[in-house]
């Protein structure tokens, strides 16, 4: 798939609340690879919902998705798991295996997978824990490690299985200010460097202004889009207006 293709294709996709009832609007979106898309708003305006069903995750009220090529409501249980290995989810908390270490942890899908001999697959996690600058030990349980460290432990998982998205919900939920600008560059480098396409629901608008190709902001009554931090900032739109004051 070359680089100006569309990973995601959506038009008026619409989540489910927890309730069972539609959010009131739908998100129609077309992104390619190298991208970082930022989902904002206050909180209770469906950012991890909106995110779940962009990934496929979750199954919409309404619209219609394609991910990398694939109608994402016409696949079977088996292309549904080839998908998942192409388009990586980390849910708020980066959840790791707790029996087993750090890098076990990373290795794991790609042992499942077949995707090499446990030399191979251990040699590739530790090329990708360099690339990603991890400063932890490898060989601890994740209760022993910070949330930084876990955080780049779950996307190591990811990486070994080479997707070509990645959805983040809030990753710089409980990590410190030096620790959110080291995975700020990180989501950088998968996006320049990797060309992955990036996706992120987070409060963070310090990232946001710098980082974000696109926004999407979020709000009670409905879906509208930014090409970036200057059209974003510089709106009179009053959600947008009153969400901005309320983060100053």
């Amino acid at each position: 798939m070359s680089a100006a293709a569309a990973l995601i294709e959506a038009e008026e996709l619409t989540p489910l609340r927890e309730d069972g009832s539609a959010y009131p609007q739908g998100i129609s979106c077309s992104i390619p690879a190298g991208r970082i898309v930022c989902l904002v708003g206050p909180n209770g305006c469906g950012k991890t919902a909106y995110l779940r069903a962009l990934a496929a995750v979750d199954a919409p009220a309404s619209g219609r998705l394609r991910l990398l090529g694939r109608d994402a409501s016409r696949l079977g249980d088996a292309s549904r798991q080839a998908l998942r290995l192409r388009a990586a989810f980390i849910s708020e908390g980066a959840p790791l295996l707790s029996v087993v270490t750090g890098l076990t942890n990373v290795t794991l899908p790609a042992m499942y997978h077949h995707l090499g001999n446990a030399d191979q697959v251990r040699a590739k996690a530790l090329e990708i824990l360099e690339f990603l600058r991890y400063p932890g030990r490898q060989d601890l349980l994740p209760a022993y490690l910070n949330q930084h460290e876990r955080l780049l432990l779950a996307i190591a998982r990811c990486l070994m299985l080479s997707p070509e998205l990645i959805y983040l919900d809030e990753p710089f939920h409980m990590t410190d200010s030096a620790c959110r600008e080291r995975e700020s560059g990180i989501y950088q480098r998968l996006a320049r460097d990797k060309g992955l396409a990036v996706l992120i629901a987070t409060h963070n608008l310090g990232f946001v202004k710098r980082n974000a190709d696109e926004i999407v902001f979020l709000h009670a009554s409905g879906v509208v889009r930014y090409p970036g931090w200057k059209e974003f900032n510089g709106t009179t739109r009053a959600e947008v207006r009153a969400f901005l004051d309320a983060a100053a």
